[in-house]
């Protein structure tokens, strides 16, 4: 007689049976689904809320820009999209903020995921980041009166974007909201204001896959663009495959 399948292992092998091989990112139907539906979401939201400046935190949304860049061009070729610009959580972290033990934590957590290694003495004080995001990011300044939608694909703690939140909110930002892919964990110091899903998507805190072109470091707002060929060949071929999903889904309707 034929061994029965325990439940996880009818779970494994109804995924496997899913999986296409034409896709290297979104393989599983479920994820170019989420995918485009995520996306639907975001552009919806801007539009409806009549929001000129989304903020995408690095590195995990990173990839998001291209899904709604590429959704936009297709559904409004005559509508201006908004701005979109890039923030690096990390460049935010100051030393009147930022003990020690939390700094050495950080750079631990970024030695794991192949970042540029760097040492606590490199944290700046308070007052050199927020001169260098002014002067960085004039543009996104000068609509400080207006909407801002600051967007990150999970909110655990809130510790990344606690600073970027309160430095934003410091330099004047009067309508600044917190977006992130499902709701934020209960303890979180920050909340969110707008949720893609209530569930938890299929590829977890990295729905859009990881786009590693870039790297965060202390000494700055912005990412570092990687030096690493592998890394920045892999992100390439991500951000195609995004543009790819978003077209074939679009072609469908």
């Amino acid at each position: 007689t034929a061994m029965k399948l325990s439940k996880r292992e009818e779970f494994e092998m109804s995924k496997e049976s899913e999986t296409d091989n034409r896709y290297e990112f979104f393989d599983f139907k479920k994820e170019r689904d989420e995918l485009f539906k995520y996306t639907e979401s975001m552009v919806k939201y801007l539009k409806d809320e009549n929001i000129p400046n989304l903020i995408i935190v690095d590195r995990s949304s990173r990839p998001l820009y291209v899904a709604v860049k590429e959704y936009w061009k297709r559904k409004y070729p005559n509508e201006k999209g908004p701005n979109i610009v890039f923030l690096n959580p990390k460049g935010f972290k100051s030393r009147e903020e930022l003990s020690e033990v939390e700094a050495e934590m950080i750079i631990d957590d970024c030695i794991s995921k192949d970042d540029a290694f760097e040492k606590s003495e490199q944290v700046r004080g308070k007052e050199e980041i927020i001169k260098e995001f002014h002067n960085t990011y004039k543009r996104l300044m000068a609509d400080k009166d207006k909407p801002v939608l600051v967007f990150d694909t999970c909110i655990h703690s809130g510790d990344s974007l606690y600073p970027m939140k309160k430095i934003l909110e410091e330099s004047g930002f009067t309508d600044l909201r917190i977006g992130s892919v499902h709701p934020s964990d209960n303890y979180a110091k920050v909340k969110e204001d707008f949720y893609l899903t209530r569930r938890r998507p299929e590829k977890g805190c990295y729905p859009f896959d990881k786009d590693r072109m870039i790297e965060k470091t202390f000494e700055s707002a912005a990412s570092k663009p990687t030096n690493t060929k592998r890394t920045r060949d892999r992100s390439i071929r991500l951000r195609k495959e995004i543009k790819r999903i978003i077209n074939e889904y679009l072609d469908k309707e």
